[in-house]
């Protein structure tokens, strides 16, 4: 809250740069550490198809997204995902990561934001990289909220 105060950084984006402050200093003790790898977990196993299942049946609101099923929005979904796949696959490639799953985690920032995360990465068999897709939707969408806040509020006010 004080961010937001202070700079306009909406909360929960703040809450998110704090987070990688802490982990990125070694701040948090180890023990911190393994209580979250101990929940991580128990979510992993026992709340990913529940969360898949709620969001797919119950909360999507179904004739909203047939209704924008253009052939313009399904051009920008197309292109939007094709782009980032093929950068994340050629990226990791060149850096020397496997390909695939760069691609995976890069196709990861064109879904939902953590449920999105999780169908794709149950989709392609890769749950193991659930902790770098969070970190590219989490603070990829940051850094674009961030960005665009800032552009925003200098420009259009």
């Amino acid at each position: 809250m004080l961010g937001h105060k202070l700079i306009g950084l909406p909360a929960p984006v703040g809450m998110l740069f704090m987070a990688v402050l802490v982990k990125l200093c070694n701040a948090a003790s180890p023990r911190l550490l393994e209580g979250s790898q101990v929940v991580y977990k128990f979510f992993q196993t026992s709340v990913t198809y529940p969360i898949l299942f709620a969001v797919g049946v119950a909360i999507t609101p179904w004739q909203e997204l047939v209704n924008a099923f253009t052939v313009s929005n399904l051009l920008v979904i197309v292109s939007t995902v094709s782009a980032l796949v093929a950068t994340g696959f050629f990226v990791g490639k060149k850096i020397g990561m496997h390909p695939i799953d760069v691609a995976i985690v890069s196709c990861c920032q064109s879904g939902q934001g953590g449920t999105g995360d999780v169908a794709i990465l149950t989709a392609g068999n890769r749950m193991s990289l659930m902790p770098f897709a969070q970190i590219a939707t989490r603070i990829g969408g940051a850094i674009n909220v961030s960005i665009s806040l800032l552009v925003l509020g200098n420009f259009l006010v």
